[in-house]
């Protein structure tokens, strides 16, 4: 039985890091925002961003390079107390 990372913990380690990357919105007229990635592992992320997103909402983010392209859903969005906002990805398949 899989234990809920919500009550246990993360089931997988993530890294962190800070770098600058991009956050597109496609269901926002293609609304591009520049992100930090504070961590990400195999299935997602943290990026911090000026404004806040929706729970489920598709997004792509990409390095500021265009290398890294990655389609993911948000899953949670947390108001940080200088006014921007940690939202967390999980990347789809």
């Amino acid at each position: 039985m899989r234990a809920n990372p919500m009550t246990w913990g993360r089931m997988e380690r993530r890294v962190e890091t800070s770098v600058s990357a991009r956050l597109e919105a496609p269901a926002q007229n293609a609304v591009v925002e520049p992100v930090e990635i504070v961590n990400i592992s195999v299935h997602g992320a943290r990026v911090v961003t000026g404004s806040p997103c929706s729970v489920n909402e598709p997004v792509i983010i990409t390095n500021l390079m265009g290398a890294f392209r990655m389609k993911a859903r948000v899953v949670y969005c947390e108001g940080l107390t200088d006014g921007r906002c940690a939202i967390g990805l999980q990347f789809c398949e």
